[in-house]
């Protein structure tokens, strides 16, 4: 429910801000903020989450995201639409990494990238959806209808979240309240590989228009190659290695992005998301994930934060500071600029050279091996 109301904002919001008279570089501010809120609310509230527990997180965060998207219909202006996408930044920082930090507290460490991958299903199942349907509600009954049945989701969010339990550490061992250095190059890796998903979703619904064909159409194949492809591939990284799985993930991302700019018609650009999927949310995120926790001991929560919040600053980065190319040099310019970042990180994920033994090359301080 949290990520299906997520992905149902994507072909609304920007052609919202841009019926209110935002220019392109306006839209990707507006896209963008909520991730910029989200990543000082990760950094913020990282020690906490270590230090008091998941659930009030969980709870507050979701609880401040629908009520700032049942606000949205009444944002008349650009000010207001920011201020309402503010709040919003931080219900997701807070409800994301708390439930993030859940899921790698109940994972079993020789289990771990498959636990992640299987819990990564929900936002795929979610952008398969969401797009899709969050287009025909507002041709259906405009964008106010979105918004709403948006935050109707993240209060049944909320209402599943209240019987969950938050288990307790191991006995003897204290949660850490810093940030764990470890977790510095998965997140890393993320943060390059993710700068042309802010661009993505911010310019694809205005590229593409907001009907079903278009970015539903998109984000419905991009979803459909992560579905097929992440239920196995937390599976091999831990079997194989994180970045045995990251590694080629992130080329055919880049090979993805690149394609996405340059397509000239709906096959093309079919395989495009095709590819993008199957890279870098389908390869690369469960094993960035799963890397990210093995490096970071008991301090989970601190690490998810730093995670989520790579993650987010990207988007934020992608979305704002490339608007300003594709209103200048258009569409394929702001992907083949995304698909450099991916190299980039693709780069910086293979200079490390390989540990011997468990799956501590991702640093994996717990006592049982991968296998």
């Amino acid at each position: 429910m949290l990520f299906f109301g997520f992905y149902f904002l994507i072909p609304v919001l920007p052609p919202y801000a841009a019926a209110r008279g935002a220019s392109k570089t306006e839209v990707g501010l507006v896209v963008g903020l909520a991730s910029i809120a989200a990543v000082t609310t990760r950094f913020l509230s990282a020690r906490a989450l270590d230090r008091l527990g998941r659930r009030p997180f969980a709870l507050g965060g979701l609880a401040l995201f629908a009520a700032a998207t049942a606000l949205l219909p009444l944002a008349a202006s650009l000010g207001a639409l920011l201020a309402l996408r503010a709040v919003q930044g931080v219900g997701w920082g807070l409800a994301t990494t708390a439930i993030a930090s859940l899921v790698a507290d109940l994972a079993p460490a020789a289990r771990r990238g498959e636990a992640i991958g299987i819990w990564g299903l929900a936002p795929t199942v979610a952008m398969a959806l969401g797009p899709a349907a969050g287009g025909g509600l507002v041709h259906l009954g405009g964008a106010s209808t979105a918004f709403l049945a948006t935050a109707a989701l993240f209060l049944v969010a909320l209402g599943l979240m209240v019987p969950v339990a938050e288990p307790r550490p191991a006995v003897g061992v204290r949660r850490a309240a810093r940030f764990p250095r470890g977790a510095l190059l998965p997140c890393t890796v993320l943060f390059l590989s993710s700068l042309s998903y802010g661009a993505i979703i911010a310019f694809v619904p205005v590229e593409l228009g907001s009907g079903a064909g278009g970015t539903g159409a998109y984000f419905g194949v991009y979803a459909l190659s992560i579905l097929l492809v992440r239920p196995f591939a937390g599976r091999l990284s831990d079997r194989r290695g994180r970045r045995v799985i990251v590694i080629p993930g992130l080329l055919v991302g880049a090979a993805g992005v690149a394609l996405t700019g340059l397509a000239n018609g709906p096959a093309s650009l079919a395989a495009a998301a095709a590819l993008y999927g199957i890279g870098i949310s389908g390869l690369s995120f469960p094993a960035l994930t799963a890397w990210t926790v093995d490096r970071s001991g008991e301090a989970r929560g601190a690490a998810m934060a730093a995670f989520y919040g790579s993650y987010d600053l990207a988007i934020a980065l992608g979305a704002v500071a490339f608007g300003p190319i594709y209103e200048r040099f258009g569409f394929a310019a702001v992907n083949l600029a995304g698909a450099a970042g991916i190299v980039a990180a693709t780069v910086l994920a293979a200079v490390r050279p390989e540990s011997q033994g468990r799956e501590a090359e991702a640093g994996n301080p717990d006592p049982s091996p991968v296998r």
